[in-house]
């Protein structure tokens, strides 16, 4: 039997909106990936990207919700300017070849009276397989990956400091504690990796990201094509 070539499909779309004291105060939009096809491995991607966008949702009623009608109040009983605070979750595709395909995931978050907030998420998929890939796999087996990643951050960290970038006093502490080893994706240039907001540096800063070319031998590796 013909093995299923997998393929982006329509991407899944979602909006909600939520009220407080009879206003709307918080409304959400959530655009995520989507494979055509029925095969186990299309379903486990598809599935998993539905998991997020509940997910999403879940965490907009819990967490934001009450913020944005804080802020509903709070505006109201100085009559001051407001506007309905907004979350948008969209995603892009950063790299792709053959079967394997890197996808980031962004959620842009405004509340009136609060500074603009981005969640960063990303995965690189090997779809002949239907599973996300590990960090590991891009580097050779005795690569101890954090500590390669770490050693790679402060040097470049070092030279954007010099060069006025506004990062924390301690950001060599910072960047051992907040580097989470599942954050990266691929582009053609290279392996990136990244820092939530504001945990390295200011927020004029953004998502601290820094990429690594690929080297054949001492990684990250070119993903295969096939």
């Amino acid at each position: 039997m013909e093995r299923e070539e997998l393929r982006l499909a329509e991407a899944l779309t979602e909006e909600q909106a939520w009220e407080a004291d009879g206003i709307t105060v918080l409304t959400a939009s959530v655009a995520l990936p989507q494979l055509a096809g029925k095969s186990p491995r299309v379903k486990r991607f598809n599935r998993y990207y539905r998991r997020f966008c509940r997910a999403y949702f879940t965490y907009c009623k819990q967490v934001l919700l009450p913020e944005a009608a804080a802020s509903c109040r709070d505006a109201q009983a100085v009559s001051a300017p407001w506007s309905v605070a907004r979350a948008e979750l969209s995603w892009r595709v950063s790299y792709q070849a053959g079967e394997i395909v890197s996808i980031v995931c962004d959620a842009h978050e405004t509340i009136s009276g609060m500074a603009p907030f981005c969640i960063r998420r990303s995965e690189v998929w090997d779809l002949s397989a239907g599973l996300p890939m590990p960090l590991a796999e891009f580097f050779p087996a005795h690569v101890r990956c954090k500590k390669t990643l770490l050693r790679f951050a402060r040097e470049q960290t070092q030279s954007r400091v010099e060069s006025g970038a506004a990062y924390r006093e301690n950001w060599r502490a910072a960047l051992r504690r907040a580097l989470n080893t599942r954050n990266f994706y691929l582009t053609k240039d290279g392996l990136c990796f990244y820092y939530p907001l504001c945990a390295v540096a200011g927020a004029k800063e953004g998502i601290v990201t820094y990429t690594m070319p690929y080297d054949d031998v001492h990684g990250p590796f070119v993903p295969p094509i096939g």
